[in-house]
């Protein structure tokens, strides 16, 4: 899997830097939850590439540390998206992202699963799974190259244990 993201990462930093368009990286850090755990911390870093003002393709990876076992354990999501920006002035601007993400238990996930008296055996290619991927956000540019947003980023559909998964960060993007 990381294999395939390195590729269309390179493959769209190729095109951008080919056609003149805008490339960018971003990390962030804030909370996250899913169907099963409270918050706890999360991270993201992303890379894309603009090719308007308004349209972007961006792909990244969220990482979402819980702690425990199985149902509740770390989880790590590779994605790809979409994101529409609407500027509303030089220095604000608002976007939404859809795309397409695949979600995976940490290396310490556990193989089972008490529920209530009995044991569930889970392996990790059962825990993990491809989601959907939604995303809103504000964006306030200090310079043409740095810019702060606000991203509130939800990962649903999986059959995964912990089910949906909500992360609320707050970040940094720098525009080449």
């Amino acid at each position: 899997m990381k294999r395939l993201l390195s590729l269309l990462l390179a493959t769209s930093a190729l095109t951008a830097i080919a056609d003149g368009n805008n490339l960018y990286v971003g990390a962030g850090a804030g909370l996250g939850w899913n169907d099963i755990q409270a918050p706890d911390a999360a991270f993201r870093v992303d890379g894309g590439v603009n090719f308007t003002d308004n349209w972007a393709m961006e792909i990244g990876t969220t990482g979402l540390t819980q702690s425990g076992s199985t149902p509740n354990q770390s989880m790590q999501y590779y994605d790809l998206s979409v994101k529409g920006t609407l500027p509303l002035s030089e220095a604000f601007g608002l976007f939404l992202q859809l795309g397409g993400a695949y979600g995976s238990p940490g290396a310490t996930a556990d193989n089972a699963v008490v529920v209530g008296s009995t044991v569930d055996s889970y392996n990790q290619s059962q825990q993990a799974g491809w989601n959907f991927l939604t995303a809103a956000g504000l964006q306030f540019n200090l310079t043409h190259q740095v810019s702060l947003n606000l991203t509130d980023y939800y990962y649903y559909g999986a059959t995964n244990p912990q089910g949906n998964t909500n992360v609320l960060l707050g970040g940094v993007k720098f525009n080449f």
